[in-house]
């Protein structure tokens, strides 16, 4: 009998720290609410880094104006970014997009990420300080406009790409859908593939090795607050706590 109360007592303590361990992560959790501002239908999704919480949601349609939130549970890290002219084969049900593309087949990615060039938001939540780090990124290049911003932070900044890239795109780096349409915008080591683009190798050791290029200058002027290369972290990175996101898509 004495055995028994033991176990019980055991199991309800147990099953009170993990009520208790759930409260905990969803009042630190972050929504991160995703907005389309485009005139057109685009296909959001979301990949985790490893060894963190997924987000539930790794795919989905956006109708023009519409918006939908996800839940990024403590210490994710991951990023978000948005499909283009995306269509299902009528003879193979096969789902797939012209830009940003991930693979899988279906609207949902499910662990796969997407195919550049894709404008990306990334996030660390509650990294080093418990403060969360997030960017817009063009080093694999551009397909919409973006912006994040945190919501009703004072003293938190906000990223972004706003300018629509593709229509100003120099042809090299031109990504194009059989129509001949401007569907993205590629890096330079996208389109290259040298070390000297993609700071490898001998320019692998930091910005000294491998300083700005016209290429990563054309993305750094029309977007001063996003990644334009790979070591453009002085101004492209920002933080804030303990807060919510919005994520625009054509702000």
């Amino acid at each position: 009998m004495a055995k028994t109360l033991i176990l019980s007592a055991l199991a309800a303590a147990f099953f009170f720290i993990q009520v208790v361990e759930c409260v905990v992560a969803v009042a630190n959790s972050a929504r991160l609410t995703i907005k389309n501002n485009c005139a057109y239908t685009i296909w959001p999704a979301t990949l985790t880094g490893g060894g963190t919480p997924p987000i539930d949601d790794t795919g989905f349609e956006l109708a023009p104006r519409a918006s939908k939130s996800v839940t990024a549970l403590p210490k994710w890290s991951g990023r978000v970014w948005a499909r283009t002219h995306c269509s299902t084969d009528p003879s193979s049900g096969r789902f797939s997009c012209l830009s940003g593309d991930c693979g899988s087949g279906v609207v949902e990615c499910r662990g796969a990420g997407g195919a550049a060039p894709a404008t990306l938001v990334e996030f660390t939540m509650q990294g080093y300080d418990g403060r969360d780090f997030y960017d817009v990124s063009c080093v694999d290049g551009f397909n919409l406009p973006v912006a994040v911003a945190p919501v009703a932070r004072e003293g938190c900044n906000f990223a972004d790409c706003p300018v629509d890239l593709n229509a100003i795109c120099l042809p090299e780096l031109q990504a194009k859908a059989p129509s001949g349409a401007v569907v993205g915008c590629k890096s330079a080591c996208l389109a290259f593939d040298t070390d000297r683009y993609c700071c490898r190798g001998e320019y692998g050791g930091g910005p000294k090795a491998c300083p700005p290029t016209n290429y990563s200058q054309f993305f750094k002027k029309e977007c001063p607050r996003a990644y334009s290369y790979a070591y453009d972290d002085g101004t492209s990175t920002f933080t804030c706590r303990n807060t919510d996101y919005i994520i625009t898509f054509c702000p």
